[in-house]
């Protein structure tokens, strides 16, 4: 008798610490939700747009050659390591 009465109390425990993980993985979720909500919208804080990226950007929606060819020629990739030096700096402090 008392064996089993183990048994369900174990049973109990890990029952219960299954339930508070899974609340505690719903809080954390909730709160994370909270702060991509409370984001300005159009707001990214992976990507920072400058004006080269959005040059880049331009193309047109033609698949002819002459088209690509014209988009090709157009894409300025002359300052493309215009910062590197500062990634350098940052690296090696």
């Amino acid at each position: 008798m008392r064996s089993k009465r183990r048994g369900f109390l174990v049973l109990w425990l890990i029952l219960l610490v299954v339930v508070v993980g899974v609340a505690a993985l719903v809080a954390v979720g909730i709160l994370d939700l909270g702060r991509i909500k409370n984001s300005a919208p159009g707001e990214s804080t992976a990507i920072v747009k400058d004006q080269q990226l959005e040059n880049l950007q331009k193309v047109s929606t033609s698949d002819e050659v002459v088209d690509i060819e014209m988009d090709l020629d157009n894409t300025d990739l002359n300052n493309l390591d215009q910062e590197l030096s500062e990634v350098d700096q940052a690296l090696s402090q």
